[in-house]
């Protein structure tokens, strides 16, 4: 009896199908995301899922079998070291198959395959969570320059004002120099008249005697 031993033909030889579905393994585990057919979405699944719990035991034998059904010796170090891991705490469940449509040329269903923890997701989580204390630093940055703008604003206001008082006082002192100079001019006539008038006497005087 041969019950639970359904296989999908796919109208191929058994090693053309073993070829097909290394290839699409390899793929999946490389980019951890690919289109197909749904068909062979559904088929991949099954190949995928056991070769992640193959993975799990992390042990010599199950690597030679990964190996033996998958021959690319960097897809099965992943597959051992990196997404092993991601499935530790999770029983089954390691791939999804989203429908996306039909294909334009043959009208063929087509679906997207992937790993239901991937990379991507993790950087993004991680990209998220730096742009947020990134965004964070920035609104603390700015409101830091705000309080600075504020200060220097309020410094320039009141500084006007001491320079305003300063021109006052210059131009009190400009005003004030003049008075002082008319009141030395005064003197200086003042002092210069009688200079003047000594010699008129003189001549008064001799022409007085000349006329005697």
């Amino acid at each position: 009896m041969r019950h639970l031993n359904r296989v999908a033909k796919f109208n191929k030889t058994k090693s053309h199908r073993k070829a097909l579905f290394q290839n699409l393994a390899n793929a999946l585990f490389q980019h951890e995301r690919i289109t197909t057919t749904v068909p062979k979405a559904m088929e991949l699944r099954r190949v995928a899922d056991r070769l992640i719990t193959l993975a799990k035991r992390k042990d010599l034998h199950s690597q030679r079998l990964a190996f033996e059904a998958l021959r690319d010796k960097e897809v099965v170090k992943k597959l051992f070291t990196d997404i092993c891991d991601r499935y530790s705490a999770i029983n089954g469940g390691y791939t999804r198959v989203l429908k996306i449509g039909n294909r334009k040329g043959d009208n063929a269903p087509m679906a997207m395959i992937e790993l239901t923890q991937r990379k991507e997701e993790e950087k993004k989580k991680k990209e998220t969570s730096k742009e947020k204390k990134t965004t964070k630093e920035t609104k603390k940055k700015a409101d830091v320059k705000k309080e600075t703008k504020v200060g220097k604003e309020t410094k320039e206001k009141k500084e006007p004002k001491v320079k305003k008082e300063t021109k006052t006082k210059e131009e009190t002192k400009t005003k004030k120099e003049p008075k002082v100079k008319k009141e030395a001019k005064a003197e200086t006539t003042e002092a210069a008249e009688p200079k003047e008038k000594k010699p008129r006497k003189k001549k008064e005087e001799t022409k007085e005697e000349a006329a005697e």
